[in-house]
């Protein structure tokens, strides 16, 4: 990357797979003043050269523009907008395709100087949550089908009833809307009441749609907090957020909110919500119910009761009724007005790809780290080049229950020794584990989270020796 703007952008997150392919959507919309201070990153765990096909879609679902672009084996690709589609005019959406399949890939935007944050890209359903809405939450939804869609958007109070009437939208095939909450739900009058919101496809032949969030000056102002539409048929019945910090920490003093929300339409859920030291001892538990088709906010330090010193450690949630759930922790904080909303977390795995370096100046790169097992775990973490050449590695083990939180440059010194920034990192552990990065400005002005990328099924991915 040629420079700092353009290295921020190197981020991964899950794919989408369907036989052997890959396809990336990207339902944020960005109009052409974003182009320059928005990017995209894809990466290719696999052994062979993948080729990729970058597509910007129209309102109308027209193509605005397509480019080409090929990615190293085992390597990573990072373009911003305005140079994947230099010549475009209109807003658009991005979705990405290939023949090679595991691919992953992230957006990243903002103003790169005082709030920015981004997402993975997001998976597609016939119906999707929502888990976070704000009195300032701009909604884009992008029709991934081949079929005209009609959608309803419901916007939804914590006690799960709807705080307005529905909002009708057709989307052509392809294409895309975008509005803000409160230019769809005129009636509202205090935006801090919903907690969340269900989008249907009302069609004879229901076809798939993404959509994600942007909450603006979320926490803290001037910020960004960027979250994915979550499917409603997920059934996880216990989730798990690596990093919870609280507390004044340096020049920093930082504020966590936790969301959840209901996913059954039928049924209140009972749940258990853990706070667990990064040592891996229990500090406190909270027994909370969420309303049938509800949600819940909290304040981490009011519902735990929390001291007011720094904490940190993870959290877990568990559903002692059996039924499905989703949330989200957001990070702030409260002097240099940095947000991020980290998703739940639903399955551990034994390698974790997190496609992005920014740890020389002004960035700074964290990795946070949750071993749930009863034993140890043997982790070791490589910082790879974007070519897929290794910067440096180290091995430790991370106890049962227990988190880490560290600075990348802690553990992979060699990070600060580059000439320019950049890369990727590789997670490998001897038992399945739950990760997240965080990439940040020095002066915590900007945070951008980094899900954990999975390695597909097939696909093995092997870190060059030391």
């Amino acid at each position: 990357m040629r420079t700092t703007a353009h290295a921020v952008l190197a981020i991964l997150s899950l794919p989408i797979l369907c036989c052997g392919q890959s396809t990336l959507n990207f339902p944020r919309v960005m109009q052409p003043r974003d182009f320059k201070t928005s990017g995209f990153a894809v990466v290719n765990p696999d052994s062979t050269v993948a080729t990729v096909t970058f597509t910007l879609y129209g309102t109308d679902g027209d193509s605005q523009a397509t480019t080409t672009e090929t990615i190293p084996a085992r390597g990573q690709l990072a373009r911003l907008a305005s140079e994947l589609f230099p010549e475009a005019a209109a807003a658009g959406w991005t979705q990405a395709t290939s023949g090679s399949g595991g691919l992953q890939g992230f957006w990243f935007g903002g103003d790169l100087a005082t709030f920015a944050d981004g997402a993975e890209a997001a998976p597609s359903s016939t119906e999707l949550i929502l888990p976070l809405i704000t009195p300032q939450s701009e909604i884009h939804i992008t029709n991934t089908g081949s079929a005209d869609a009609i959608l309803l958007l419901n916007l939804l109070g914590t006690d799960g009833f709807d705080l307005a009437l529905p909002f009708p939208q057709r989307i052509a095939a392809k294409g895309f809307f975008r509005a803000d909450t409160a230019f769809l739900f005129p009636t509202i009058s205090d935006f801090s009441v919903p907690s969340h919101m269900r989008i249907t496809c009302k069609c004879a032949n229901p076809g798939s749609f993404a959509a994600t969030v942007i909450a603006r000056d979320f926490i803290a102002r001037p910020s960004w907090a960027v979250i994915n539409g979550v499917p409603a048929a997920t059934t996880s019945t216990a989730v798990y957020f690596p990093h919870l910090v609280e507390g004044p920490q340096a020049s920093a003093n930082w504020r966590s909110l936790l969301g959840l929300t209901n996913l059954s339409a039928s049924s209140p859920n009972n749940v258990a919500i853990t706070f667990v030291s990064e040592s891996g001892e229990i500090v406190r538990t909270s027994v909370r119910t969420l309303p049938r088709n509800g949600g819940l906010r909290f304040a981490v330090r009011d519902l735990f009761g929390l001291t007011s010193g720094f904490q940190n450690g993870s959290v877990r949630v568990t559903s002692t009724s059996g039924l499905p759930l989703t949330g989200y922790i957001a990070y702030a904080d409260l002097v240099a007005a940095g947000v991020a909303v980290v998703p739940a977390q639903q399955d551990a795995d034994a390698n974790l790809l997190f496609a992005h370096i920014a740890d020389l100046p002004p960035w700074l790169t964290g990795i946070a780290l949750l071993n749930t097992n009863t034993d140890a775990a043997n982790v070791e973490v490589f910082a790879m080049n974007p070519n897929g050449s290794l910067i440096g590695n180290t091995t430790f083990s991370l106890e049962g229950n227990a988190s880490i939180a560290r600075l990348l440059r802690d553990l992979v010194p060699q990070t600060q020794t580059r000439t320019s920034d950049g890369g990727f990192v590789f997670v490998r552990s001897s038992l399945p584990i739950y990760g997240i990065e965080l990439f940040f400005s020095r002066n915590l002005q900007m945070l951008g989270n980094v899900p954990p990328g999975r390695v597909a099924a097939g696909i093995e991915f092997v870190p060059p020796s030391p």
